[in-house]
């Protein structure tokens, strides 16, 4: 059975996946932001209106001599029944961030020289709404609920969830040039490579 665990304000939690990846190199980070916005709207994580994204933090310190550092969280809910949901907690991490030009095919390309550092949590919340553990007869029923009849149900969803985390990864690395362990895309890839725009 999946290790449940309560937060410290009352949620049931059981993670599903945790990882985090490394890139330094030249890359666009605007397109990178672009990139994984994108997918997050697509999967149905979140809509394509900016004041409904939950960016929770944005910090950003300028420095002469080590470049830029950012940091920018992102919580995202994905509701699948009224019993259990899907979190995503999103963590970036940039330093040593600066402008950059490089030359690829003979074009000189604007983009970006640093270090990004994504941090990806994912779990699932179960009894959201706490209607089991609010209401006076299936409070006494909720461990044995979770632990023996739902059990399987839990395990389902995590795995798809866990799927899905990496999937996440996934397009993140595809971005970066960075191997991967699941199967290549066989279509051509939307975004261009590193950011550097239409090259043909």
């Amino acid at each position: 059975m999946a290790d449940i665990r309560h937060s410290e304000d009352g949620r049931i939690l059981v993670n599903a996946a945790k990882f985090n990846f490394r890139h330094r190199d030249y890359f666009n980070l605007k397109s990178f932001y672009i990139m994984l916005h994108e997918w997050l709207v697509e999967e149905g994580w979140a809509t394509r209106k900016d004041d409904d994204f939950p960016e929770t933090l944005y910090l950003q310190r300028e420095t002469q001599k080590t470049g830029n550092e950012l940091w920018i969280w992102w919580r995202l809910k994905k509701d699948v029944t009224d019993y259990y949901r899907y979190l995503l907690n999103i963590n970036y991490h940039v330093i040593l961030l600066r402008s950059a030009e490089v030359m690829h095919q003979g074009v000189k390309f604007k983009t970006n020289w640093g270090e990004v550092e994504l941090i990806v949590s994912a779990d699932l919340e179960l009894d959201f709404h706490r209607k089991w553990r609010t209401h006076p007869i299936l409070k006494n029923f909720h461990e044995l609920w979770i632990k023996r009849i739902y059990k399987k149900k839990v395990e389902t969803e995590k795995l798809l969830l866990y799927r899905e985390a990496y999937r996440l990864q996934e397009a993140a690395k595809t971005y970066c040039k960075m191997k991967t362990y699941l199967p290549e895309p066989e279509t051509e890839e939307f975004w261009p490579t590193y950011g550097l725009g239409e090259t043909k």
